[in-house]
């Protein structure tokens, strides 16, 4: 039977947030997004000791789409996509990439995880010619108030119920994430790997996890 292999996406094989990216691209493109969100960041703040961040991510999702049409939104996501992948080499995690192919000539299934929504992070992959993988599982969003909303948020232990819709149950073979709040999937995998994690998810994976494998590109 092959092997099930998982891949978080943001920092762990691209660079950068492309969520968060794409979100101060829209929200400082005019001045009355830029002020809205100055004076809610102190109750956004009050809020981010939940453990999904779900409240201050809808709060920007929405700031940042509200009063736009659906065609204004994808057109404005698809020039930041050409924008954030006008140079594919440097925004690509060399040795993510290496074993994410080296995994699929191994025949492996290898699913990407990620927080972002799916038709974004898809359109990031084709744009850097990210090869075929079994899926990318990501975060659902739906109209509301206006704007956009998110319908589902796949962030931390949100993507193992992701992956069990999909039918992708635990545990994996491998997982791969720059991130401890990546730990649910982490947990769940007899081969965990630390992509170029910031000291303190390093700290905090080392203490929940004990041994894994570190990559630096």
């Amino acid at each position: 039977m092959s092997r099930v292999v998982l891949f978080d996406f943001d920092g762990t094989l691209i660079r950068g947030d492309c969520v968060s990216s794409l979100l101060r691209r829209l929200i400082f493109a005019s001045m009355w997004r830029r002020v809205v969100a100055l004076l809610a960041l102190p109750l956004i703040l009050g809020f981010l000791w939940w453990r999904t961040a779900r409240l201050p991510a809808t709060v920007f999702l929405w700031l940042a789409t509200v009063g736009r049409s659906k065609a204004e939104y994808q057109q404005a996501c698809a020039a930041f996509v050409a924008d954030f992948t006008r140079d594919p080499q440097r925004r690509v995690i060399q040795v993510a990439m290496q074993r994410l192919r080296a995994h699929l000539a191994a025949g492996d299934r290898v699913y990407i995880v990620t927080a972002a929504n799916e038709s974004l992070a898809h359109a990031i992959w084709v744009a850097i010619d990210g090869p075929p993988v079994c899926a990318i599982i990501g975060s659902q969003l739906r109209r509301g108030v206006g704007g956009w909303l998110w319908a589902f948020h796949c962030f931390g232990p949100r993507k193992l119920w992701a992956l069990a819709r999909a039918g992708v149950e635990p545990p994996f073979d491998a997982t791969y994430s720059d991130s401890s709040k990546d730990l649910p999937m982490l947990l769940a995998a007899h081969q965990r790997v630390l992509v170029e994690p910031s000291a303190q998810s390093l700290r905090r994976v080392r203490r929940a996890l004990g041994e894994f494998e570190l990559l630096r590109d």
